[in-house]
């Protein structure tokens, strides 16, 4: 028996198991151990945003002036941007440590800006904000016309202004970081290497056999609804007078374009979906589980602390949260539709946005 070459042998798979523990080792995160996310809910109130643990139930308040109301987070869940001070400022949260530790602003000297939608983009470098922008000249206050501005986060500085329609609202980055989806009056889409801002598709301007859409800006979806943008929309059909309520669902990874109407009207502020996109969550005085697929509600139950405006969805699609109006955080079984809690909270509140931090 050759010794020296069974050795050597022996000596060569020691080395390669090694070097594959090693890659396994460094794979799984830092100091070998896998990274995990932990899922936080974020609720805009007056002079407040609170920060709700799920699990322990723990609220932390962040103060922060004005209504808190818009909000748009880095990929990691680690930084968090809040539209505050009627619109004029955006604080900047650490959702580690759940304190402020920048405000930023789109305002100059020749005018005030306030903020209608936020994005950041998907590298956490550019933040994104459609502006309504007024100068006074002598006596008389001027309307400048709307536009989307873009600022480099590390030096608040405006690196570009894009044109667009009044009405201009919400704004949504693609999943690849490359078009920026921009809900006016009807759905445009902004494509940031091209330059260029498109109409997708018409909701209010549409064809009135079609119905007129008029869609909530407040509480649109997308980070948290599984990359689809979900806002609740109502159509109107001139002919015959009919109206009904529904939604819109917008992929932001393939680009597509859904409506679905519901067949009844119990009345909704806002929802969100579940990963299978097959089932939708609903609400406002009453709660809705709805079928995505025939477009029927298949149970609705009163909202036992009252009219709500946020309605949205754990990560694992068990626990429905509940907030916005009342000064509260309601938490549904998702299954039953039944009420397991409601946490009180200092301020009536505006919505409840769901985040997953990386620690």
């Amino acid at each position: 028996m050759n010794y020296s070459s069974t050795y050597f042998h022996l000596l060569k798979k020691f080395f390669l198991i090694l070097v594959i523990a090693s890659l396994l080792f460094l794979a799984s995160g830092p100091f070998g151990k896998a990274e995990s996310t932990k899922e936080m809910l974020y609720i805009g109130g007056l002079d407040v945003t609170f920060a709700v643990d799920p699990v322990t139930k723990k609220v932390t308040e962040i103060p922060i002036k004005g209504p808190n109301r818009d909000m748009t987070w880095t990929k990691d869940g680690r930084t968090l941007y809040i539209n505050s001070e009627g619109r004029t400022k955006v604080a900047v949260v650490d959702t580690r440590e759940n304190k402020v530790i920048d405000t930023l602003t789109f305002s100059t000297k020749d005018y005030v800006a306030r903020i209608y939608g936020l994005a950041i983009d998907p590298t956490g470098e550019k933040l994104y904000a459609t502006l309504m922008r007024s100068k006074v000249e002598k006596t008389e206050l001027k309307a400048l016309e709307p536009v989307i501005q873009v600022m480099d986060v590390k030096t608040k500085e405006v690196v570009k202004e894009i044109k667009v329609p009044w009405g201009t609202h919400t704004l949504q980055f693609f999943k690849d970081g490359k078009k920026l989806l921009v809900w006016a009056k009807d759905i445009y889409v902004y494509d940031i290497e091209k330059d260029e801002l498109k109409l997708h598709t018409p909701v209010m301007n549409a064809d009135p056999k079609d119905g007129i859409g008029n869609y909530l800006y407040f509480w649109v979806r997308g980070e948290d609804n599984h990359d689809v943008a979900l806002a609740t929309n109502y159509k109107f059909y001139p002919e015959t007078g009919e109206v009904t309520e529904g939604v819109i669902l917008f992929d932001l990874e393939t680009g597509e374009y859904k409506e679905v109407e519901f067949n009844e009207m119990i009345g909704v502020f806002s929802g969100a979906m579940t990963k299978d996109r097959k089932t939708a969550y609903l609400g406002m005085n009453f709660i809705a589980k709805a079928n995505l697929e025939t477009g029927k509600y298949e149970k609705v139950v009163p909202n036992v602390p009252g009219t709500s405006y946020g309605f949205n969805l754990s990560g694992d699609g068990k626990t429905l949260y509940v907030s916005g109006a009342g000064p509260d955080i309601s938490f549904y079984d998702a299954e039953t539709l039944e009420l397991k809690e409601t946490i009180e909270l200092s301020t009536d509140t505006m919505d409840v946005r769901v985040i997953q931090i990386q620690q």
